[in-house]
């Protein structure tokens, strides 16, 4: 059996009998707004109005996220003056590692983490300098451009703008109705992917081309030694194939 217990609170006659005449003679109470510096010169409603268009202007801004894919091999000072050019523009961006499946080759390198670790410190300062949040995607290739961009979609986070100099991207994300804004070519002749890596198989300059971090990278993974490994293999296999065509 559950017992129920009230409690009973009795207050003093003297409190709990005030008579209609005592209610009347209570001061009301008064209400003010809450001062601010513009006290004297706008009443109540004006900085209620102030407070409710700031207020709107707040919850009125919307956060951009973009897109910007390449095969990065490697991430270098062209890709890095991108992506600070984007910085202004966008909340967020997606990184996307383009070819990802593909690596130990010359036109493709390295690996797929190995270049996540290259944008993800390389892009350090921009988070530091603007607040960008970003997020590196590995992308696998497909045959089939026709649905490329679904592809592209389902393994990313949405995102509202595409940023891109490559006309088959720009064409095929522009057919899909999203849109893309085409930026500006930096210093191409020198910062080329191909000439990069040409440089590193043939012992020439190469650092001062790249971000520190990807210098440390490339370092960390013995990636000179690796280029120099699978040029040597590339070689052995065109002259190869030359020499049975040639039969």
């Amino acid at each position: 059996m559950v017992k129920v217990c009230r409690l009973i609170y009795f207050l003093p006659s003297d409190e709990r009998a005030v008579s209609n005449a005592d209610r009347e003679e209570r001061p009301k109470r008064q209400y003010s707004p809450i001062s601010s510096p513009d006290e004297s010169v706008c009443g109540p409603s004006e900085r209620l109005g102030e407070f409710m268009k700031r207020r709107t202007d707040v919850f009125s801004k919307v956060m951009t996220r973009g897109f910007y894919i390449g095969r990065f091999q490697p991430y270098h000072n062209g890709h890095h003056t991108m992506i600070e050019h984007i910085a202004e523009k966008v909340d967020e961006l997606v990184l996307g590692i383009g070819s990802a499946d593909v690596s130990h080759t010359v036109k493709n390198p390295f690996t797929a983490g190995e270049r996540i670790m290259m944008l993800t410190k390389a892009v350090r300062e921009f988070e530091r300098e603007h607040g960008l949040v970003t997020y590196v995607v590995p992308i696998e290739d497909i045959e089939r451009n026709a649905v490329w961009v679904s592809h592209v979609e389902s393994m990313c986070p949405d995102f509202d703008v595409v940023y891109s100099n490559n006309p088959l991207v720009i064409q095929l994300f522009e057919e899909s109705g999203i849109e893309v804004n085409q930026s500006p070519m930096f210093d191409r002749e020198r910062l080329e992917g191909t000439d990069i890596r040409e440089s590193i198989i043939g012992g020439d300059p190469w650092r001062g081309r790249v971000p520190d971090p990807v210098v440390d990278v490339i370092e960390e993974i013995n990636g000179v030694q690796r280029l120099n490994t699978v040029a040597q293999d590339d070689v052995a296999e065109r002259w190869e194939a030359a020499h049975v065509d040639s039969e």
